[in-house]
């Protein structure tokens, strides 16, 4: 094993710059195949679907229809079939390196595209195995969790995890722990079929039978070479990219008296960073390629399609000192254009909106008038609110479909009187001290916010609403708070209807996701995912006239790179922590919003509390 791996080391040492440019190579082309071909794909959907812009719900119903479906596994397809050509140029140099070959990128890439007929072929045959070995364990895996647990509201799941849902969790846990098990066996057995297809000359049927006879007595070796391998790859990752952000923990402080200094050391560190991980997948793609073309010789077998002469590079270019000086210019300006576009992506508006998620949710019961009323006691600027419509016409204030999650009730909102909800306490789950609330009227809630805040209502629809759209709207102009509320909702559709009662209040659309023109959204904000929110979104939506808010945001941390990043408005259950984070926000000079907006590349904070549902 020892001389294996000291072999790949060699392979990588001699081989790195052809290694490198071809990864690079592949990089390009993936981006220049996918990007084109996830655009074409996106407006067909459009052209489909009949509209100018989808949202989470159209692209989620699409991926999970047979079209998206097969749609989805082409696209996981030709992922595949691009590695599977990476792989095939990169094992092109390692095993020219082992018959004292040096092919060059252009040679790698040319005997690949010789051969690129029956790579495909290989790949496609691949991509059918793995789905065979696939599909049926994901098929029985989402019928058993239609059986058992779709029968209540997810959220109550995923937060009270009943016997019924972690008895259900553990089957499809150990179904899927088997399809894996399996599946990493077969790929295994399989991982000599691309050296055997490249260099003996057998066909692409026949190359996954051939590696499992070359395997057949020596997987032991193999298997405790690929964990190395495996290993080794985590590790490096682990060790440079942590190295990185503990650098840029240590190093930003030091230049805090001056931006001039301070806005190079920052783009430096995101450019290393950017760097280091094209070098990390570099040497995890070049040396799983060496070591399958070294244990592939070890066989016995020989690189028989090797020998041809457009494959030999007599001479190899070394580094020279104009070389190496044009590098380290080019390095120092790409430092300060990175910092300098972290400057200019820093909004300087701190009206950045406060909005308590379902209320005050952090120190009370979500959407609740206790939550109502601490939200408007820790000086939010917003009350997010989540309504439906009960079986005697009421508009009451839930997020769940139904009562399970809250008080244990097997209760749909759609067949509850109000008078039925009274009953139901909705509060004891987070604190004794709260066993009275109940789910409120939206009238309540209007009328508590009135002269205090400002509402935003969210519209939630399970398939039975009737006419929530016009409903909402009367309660909202009896309780005079027309110019003080806004209304959202996940699905568009919602939306427009609500507009075409009230074209000229506020709405917006909570999303992850969205396909086609933001332009062609008729709504005054757009309410993201955290995880989903980047300055370039951020700044095009903003520069179309549309508001950003972001949801839902807990940790200081987190806030202060939010608001570092621009948005409009802070989705959360702690208002009162949000509006100590803007007061400070405030203050904070372009030097210190800069490095804030940096940690957004360097690290990730993760809230301390646990919240129980931070879903919108």
């Amino acid at each position: 094993m020892t001389t294996t791996r000291s072999e790949i080391f060699s392979l990588l040492h001699r081989n790195i710059k052809h290694i490198s440019i071809t990864h690079l190579a592949y990089v390009i082309i993936g981006t220049v195949i996918f990007a084109p071909l996830t655009g074409l794909t996106s407006q067909l959907l459009i052209r489909l679907s009949g509209k100018t812009v989808l949202s989470d719900f159209e692209i989620a119903a699409f991926l999970l229809s047979p079209v998206g479906l097969v749609a989805l596994t082409l696209f996981t397809a030709l992922l595949i079939t691009i590695l599977v050509f990476e792989q095939a140029s990169l094992m092109a140099i390692s095993a020219g390196a082992l018959q004292q070959q040096t092919i060059s990128t252009f040679a790698a890439l040319h005997f690949t595209f010789k051969n690129i007929a029956k790579i495909f072929a290989f790949a496609v045959r691949l991509v059918i195995r793995i789905l065979l070995r696939t599909l049926p364990f994901l098929a029985v895996s989402a019928l058993i969790a239609k059986k058992f647990i779709t029968e209540y509201d997810i959220n109550y799941y995923l937060t009270a995890k009943p016997p019924v849902f972690l008895a259900t969790a553990a089957v499809i846990a150990v179904i899927l722990t088997v399809m894996v098990i399996f599946l990493l066996r077969s790929l295994f057995s399989w991982s000599l079929a691309l050296p055997v297809l490249l260099f003996d000359d057998i066909s692409p049927a026949a190359s996954f039978k051939t590696s499992a006879n070359l395997l057949a007595t020596k997987k032991q070796l193999l298997f405790i070479q690929l964990v190395a391998w495996a290993i080794t790859a985590l590790f490096l990752s682990a060790v440079v990219l942590g190295g990185i952000q503990l650098l840029g923990s240590y190093l930003a402080p030091l230049f805090f008296n001056s931006i001039t200094i301070l806005v190079p050391v920052l783009g430096a560190l995101v450019a290393l960073l950017t760097i280091s991980n094209f070098l990390i997948t570099t040497f995890t793609s070049g040396s799983f390629a060496a070591l399958l073309v070294v244990f592939y010789q070890k066989t016995g077998s020989s690189f028989t399609t090797l020998s041809t002469p457009e494959l030999k590079e007599e001479s190899t270019s070394r580094l020279s000192i104009p070389l190496f000086g044009t590098l380290l210019v080019t390095a120092c300006l790409a430092a300060v254009l990175t910092g300098v576009w972290l400057l200019n992506t820093i909004q300087a508006d701190s009206d950045i909106q406060i909005i308590a998620h379902r209320g005050a949710a952090g120190k009370a019961p979500e959407n609740t008038m206790a939550a109502i009323t601490q939200a408007i006691t820790d000086k939010t600027d917003w009350v997010e609110i989540d309504v439906q419509e009960t079986v005697d016409d009421k508009i009451l204030v839930i997020h769940d479909s139904d009562f399970m999650k809250l008080a244990q009730v097997d209760l749909k909102v759609w067949d509850a009187s109000y008078p039925r909800t009274g009953q139901i306490d909705i509060g004891s789950w987070f604190d004794k001290r709260f066993s009275n609330e109940r789910a409120p009227l939206l009238s309540q809630v209007l009328n508590a916010a009135h002269s205090k805040t400002k509402v935003l209502i969210e519209l939630k629809y399970y398939g039975h609403d009737k006419i929530l759209e016009q409903r909402v709207a009367d309660i909202v102009e009896s309780t005079d708070m027309t110019e003080n509320v806004a209304v959202m909702s996940l699905q568009y559709d919602g939306i427009k209807k609500f507009k075409s009662l009230r074209p000229d209040w506020e709405t917006g659309l909570l999303v992850t996701k969205t396909i086609g023109k933001v332009s062609a959204l008729d709504v005054d904000f757009l309410a993201m995912n955290m995880a989903a929110a980047n300055a370039s979104f951020i700044h095009r939506v903003q520069s179309l006239g549309k508001k950003v808010y972001v949801w839902t945001v807990n940790d200081a941390a987190s806030m202060a790179r939010m608001m570092a990043l621009g948005v409009d408005g802070i989705i959360t259950d702690e208002p009162e922590l949000a509006h100590r984070v803007r007061s400070r926000f405030i203050e904070l000079t372009t030097l210190e919003r800069l490095v804030l907006h940096t940690t957004v590349f360097l690290n990730q904070p993760v809230p301390l509390k646990h919240y129980r549902d931070t879903s919108p």
